[in-house]
């Protein structure tokens, strides 16, 4: 049986230093999800997963506090990940693509699932996609991984 490796956020992590503090809060997470798994016909499930929700906060406040948390070989992770998605100009996407792949990404808004699959797909040109480019956005998504799942 191979075992899959667990991921390495270095690249897209916030100010990641792990903090011993968020290796502990996740120890705690980690004890919280093994008692929440045991416990799933007892009574008070409701109340361990309000603490699981309570620590969680806690969690996401200290990674903005302190910074981001991961151990690979435990699977433990507390951080936060940038994401950046690009925004494409419709203008640019007419001047710089055939009309028939233009107007089918083209509906008030480009569609990015559809642009997606004809870049995947090779239609379109690694060159053209730099002038379809208008912008980037970047948000953040948290993610807390206890290494028990």
């Amino acid at each position: 049986m191979v075992t899959k490796a667990n991921p390495d956020y270095t690249a897209s992590a916030v100010d990641l230093n792990n903090p011993p503090e968020l290796a502990e809060l996740l120890n705690q997470r980690r004890y919280m999800e093994a008692r929440i798994l045991g416990a799933r016909t007892m009574a008070g499930l409701p109340a361990m997963e309000n603490e699981l929700a309570d620590l969680d906060i806690k969690i996401r406040q200290s990674i903005d506090a302190l910074g981001s948390f991961q151990d690979t070989e435990l699977g433990m992770y507390a951080l936060k990940q940038r994401r950046q998605s690009i925004i494409y100009s419709p203008a640019k996407i007419r001047e710089y693509l055939p009309a028939k792949y233009a107007e089918a990404v083209i509906d008030e808004h480009v569609n990015e699932k559809v642009l997606t699959s004809l870049i995947k797909g090779g239609q379109v040109s690694d060159t053209v996609i730099p002038l379809i480019t208008e912008d980037t956005r970047e948000t953040c998504a948290y993610i807390i991984k206890a290494g028990v799942n």
